[in-house]
């Protein structure tokens, strides 16, 4: 073991990551992700050197939670760096993201609670056929005017954390399936252009998730309008990977599998109720890691000049090329 990797070793609670993906997965992170097993406790530590040398950062830097982002990032250090770094300002800082979505994140709270009875959003179990994991959105699955709005949002990014624990759901990535078959005006009028915004910032540009395509399923007229606005948000890559189904229950099984799909969508992965109880009792498991990202965030007052920061960016990338 060399100086470098007993470093590593010597971290308490870092250096300490051994790979759970199968021989196949772990092939499809080498050949897409460009992930490097012999170099990857290097990446992770260049990438967590750098967080701790940023003033204004407070960050986890256990290696579970930092190789997340080198995996979207494809294992640039900057892209890492600069996704980390909105990953934590987004939710702590106030006019540069969406704080109030971020704020008491634990499943217990009863307001939280409420809305996860309600199914808002559940990830299929299983995977489709590319192994990615389908997250079912039901867009019109409360009463806009007994539920806040901002409750939805925050439900919606615990359940982010915690998928975000799979490596399998790393590497292969997130589709969205949004049913708007309770969808009406009323829910309409939650969706305004600074919500949007700040909801496809958070999608797009904080989480560190391989979002590889959205299905609309029963979609409304009056979602017309709201999709022109998302679209002015949505980078090119997205809308290319949109597919809308309409009404149509054969166009939607030849996207999503029926084998993961509830059974009122023609599926066979059990009732909505039973898939509802189990993405909460999930959520209740894993209490503790959304507790824990609550405890970190970003110090406007002690961030660095730009300069600075790209400077100590380059730096990290540089080392890692050395070694």
């Amino acid at each position: 073991m060399t100086e470098w990797q007993t470093k590593i070793k010597d971290y308490l609670g870092e250096g300490t990551y051994e790979c759970t993906l199968d021989d196949k997965v772990l092939k499809k992170a080498v050949k897409e992700l460009n992930e490097d097993p012999k170099q990857r406790a290097l990446q992770i530590e260049a990438l967590r050197e750098w967080v701790k040398r940023q003033p204004h950062l407070n960050s986890r830097t256990d290696d579970t939670f930092l190789l997340r982002f080198l995996r979207h990032a494809k294992f640039s250090q900057l892209k890492a760096q600069k996704t980390l770094d909105n990953f934590w300002t987004v939710r702590t800082v106030e006019g540069k993201g969406a704080p109030e979505w971020f704020k008491s994140m634990d499943p217990k709270d009863p307001k939280n609670e409420e809305i996860l009875d309600l199914g808002m959003q559940i990830p299929l179990p299983g995977r489709d056929d590319q192994g990615r994991k389908v997250i079912l959105v039901r867009s019109g699955g409360y009463d806009p005017y007994k539920h806040d709005f901002g409750a939805m949002m925050k439900t919606s990014f615990m359940m982010n954390d915690i998928l975000l624990m799979d490596e399998e759901n790393q590497v292969h990535g997130f589709v969205l399936l949004q049913d708007f078959t309770d969808f009406g005006l009323a829910h309409a009028t939650n969706w305004n252009r600074e919500i949007i915004g700040k909801a496809m910032k958070c999608w797009q540009d904080m989480y560190p998730t391989r979002n590889k395509g959205s299905n609309f399923y029963n979609t409304p007229t009056i979602f017309n309008a709201l999709m022109e606005v998302f679209k002015l948000f949505m980078k090119e890559k997205s809308k290319k990977r949109m597919k809308f189904h309409w009404s149509s229950i054969e166009s939607l099984h030849k996207e999503v599998p029926k084998r993961i799909l509830p059974d009122y969508m023609g599926g066979e992965a059990g009732s909505l109720e039973e898939l509802k109880k189990n993405w909460k009792a999930e959520v209740m498991a894993n209490r503790e890691e959304l507790l824990l990202n609550g405890k970190y965030g970003v110090d406007e007052s002690k961030r660095p000049n730009e300069d600075a920061s790209l400077g100590g960016m380059q730096g990290s990338f540089r080392k890692l090329a050395v070694d």
